[in-house]
């Protein structure tokens, strides 16, 4: 095996790992994006709820 192997190798290792983390990140991002939606969501019903007790 050459050294241009080698580096090639490990640029791919370096590119999967870099995709692996962006799609990591990207579905952290959507998991945070739903609890802030649910949460804001939860809010607006518990506002609701008080406006119509008074």
């Amino acid at each position: 095996m050459s050294d241009s192997d080698d580096v090639d190798t490990a640029v791919q290792r370096v590119r999967d790992a870099f995709d692996e983390a962006v799609s990591e990140a990207e579905e952290l991002s959507d998991q945070a994006r739903e609890s802030v939606e649910d949460a804001i969501d939860d809010l607006e019903q518990r506002l609701e709820s008080l406006q119509d007790e008074e």
